[in-house]
């Protein structure tokens, strides 16, 4: 600084003036999430440093004046979050740390330090520019195994894995030449490992055994440069779409629907979406909880393990029909977590196809199960068209539209409809009788009619059916040529009613179908009036 004298008029002006030296400029790429340090560095000794951004009005970034920090007019983005290389700003250095840069801290930043021994200021200009984290999508199916992709191309001294909502927890940890297991989060112990151990080339790359839905998230690789000793990033997002798995099973088995994940689970949710209410089975608070429970699964559900161990949340559903065909979802919550994941299941039970054979005046029993909370059942004929053999609605049988050859001959083997029982039990059983029987039940859930099983009734007429008359040489002839006689007619009216059944069920199919062609649905109209009219 030099003072100057200018005389005006018969008045002595003094003020003093400040050198300023021209700026420096620096630019500085970085990485979001890792610290950055902004350069500055005179060869005299400091006595003040202030640091400023562009476009933050009056406020600074840091200000050191008089021996300390300045924090008063420090804008709020920076504070606990910025300090000086070298708090005594020795040699010069006042350069700047940033803690964990985000892409908006981008932009110049201008250094103001005042030199002691020419009481002059000295400017650096630095243009920052922080990336975005490098950022990879990968998807994946529940039970595989994932690489989880992180490379650099320096050499790597450590790296650390971790993810979002595992708290302090962290995946992997290698340092020091050796895994740490310390601070690991229990999910991962034992299903996490480099792909290359020794990270050769920069390859810190982690495999991830048998993922499930649990897995899902976002994924940090933290790896320190041996070169620079500086940290970098990578992450990723990992999604892990529930494995869709597809069981089939026979009427009457006892089916069990598989959820089993690595991790300890505090509540489990099994619905199906197409029925209501919802709920299969609800596990909640140490308990099963029965409120809102789908009636059709009462006493027929329950877990494999009611402990849950292993994170075994599988289900046991009893006597399967195939009214019990549908998509199942498994729905858990974690407890280290608290969060919820899913599994879908795909259960497919085929229609019960049942050969009944009799003889006329008998009392035939034609089975069909329902679930508990059916309401409607109609039992019909492929042959009968718009006439039904049975309904039975609003609690008692209904006459109207009956076809009259059942007329008195009918009922239902258990009124109450007991455990979903809707076999009917058909009266004095001839020939006429012969025939595929349809027993459907009406889902309130989706207002349709299923159709549960087809009875495939053969009846033949009683004791000879041809041969010799009894004699005293040949005793049985005539018992045992009505036997043969039997069985040829039995094989005979298998074959024509299963001939029938295939032309009654490709009809029923094009009914349900609607088929797209107008023309076809006019033409087909008349076969599909009689279902169409006992549903209203």
């Amino acid at each position: 600084m030099s003072a100057v004298g200018v005389t005006l008029g018969s008045t002595l002006l003094f003020f003093s003036v400040f050198t300023v030296v021209s700026a420096v400029q620096i630019n500085i790429t970085t990485q979001s999430g890792q610290d950055v340090t902004l350069t500055c560095r005179v060869t005299n000794n400091i006595t003040a440093v202030e640091w400023s951004r562009a476009n933050l009005g009056q406020k600074n970034v840091f200000l050191y004046q008089d021996g300390g920090f300045v924090p008063n007019n420090q804008h709020q983005s920076y504070k606990n979050r910025v300090a000086l290389r070298d708090r005594g700003m020795k040699g010069g250095d006042a350069s700047l740390i940033l803690k964990k840069a985000t892409t908006a801290d981008s932009g110049t930043y201008k250094c103001r330090v005042f030199l002691r021994e020419t009481r002059s200021w000295k400017f650096t200009i630095i243009n920052l520019r922080v990336d975005p984290p490098d950022q990879i999508n990968i998807k994946a199916v529940s039970g595989q195994d994932v690489t989880l992709p992180c490379r650099v191309t320096n050499n790597i001294t450590a790296v650390e894995w971790s993810r979002a909502g595992l708290g302090q927890k962290n995946l992997f940890l290698y340092q020091d030449g050796g895994f740490v297991p310390n601070n690991q989060h229990p999910s991962y112990k034992n299903r996490v490992a480099l792909r290359d151990r020794g990270m050769k080339g920069g390859d810190a790359s982690l495999i991830v055994k048998k993922v499930t839905t649990a897995d899902t998230g976002t994924y940090k690789c933290r790896v320190k440069i041996a070169e620079t000793g500086s940290w970098k990033y990578v992450t990723i997002n990992l999604n892990v779409s529930p494995d869709q798995m597809n069981i089939t099973a026979e009427s009457g088995q006892d089916v069990t629907l598989p959820c089993q994940i690595t991790n300890k689970i505090s509540a489990v949710v099994w619905s199906r979406a197409d029925l209501e209410p919802k709920n299969v089975f609800l596990y909640q608070d140490g308990r099963f909880v029965p409120n809102n429970q789908h009636p059709s699964y009462k006493n027929r559900v329950a877990l494999r393990d009611r402990q849950m161990k292993g994170g075994d949340a599988s289900l046991i559903l009893k006597k399967v029909t195939t009214v019990d065909s549908g998509t199942y979802k498994c729905l858990f919550e974690i407890e280290e977590t608290r969060s919820w994941k899913n599994i879908t299941i795909n259960l497919s039970v085929p229609l019960d196809h049942k050969i009944i054979p009799a003889e006329s005046g008998q009392k035939v029993t034609l089975t069909c199960r329902a679930p508990n909370n059916s309401k409607r059942v109609k039992w019909s004929r492929a042959d009968l068209r718009d006439k039904y053999v049975l309904l039975y609605q609003d609690g008692h049988l209904n006459p109207d539209n009956q076809h009259p050859s059942f007329k008195s001959r009918l009922t239902l083997q258990d009124r109450q409809m007991k455990n979903g029982d809707v076999s009917l039990i058909l009266k004095d059983a001839n020939t006429a009788d012969s025939g595929t029987y349809m027993c459907r039940v009406f889902m309130e859930e989706t207002r349709s009619w299923k159709l549960l099983i087809n009875n495939y009734l053969i009846v033949v007429p009683p004791g000879q059916t041809g041969g010799q008359e009894k004699d005293e040489d040949n005793k049985d002839g005539g018992k045992e040529d009505g036997s043969v006689g039997l069985k040829v007619a039995l094989s005979v009216l298998v074959v024509l009613l299963i001939l029938v059944a295939v032309v009654g069920f490709l009809i029923y199919r094009r009914c349900i179908l609607n088929p797209a062609d107008p023309r076809e649905a006019e033409r087909l109209q008349p076969e599909c009036e009689s279902d169409e009219q006992t549903q209203r």
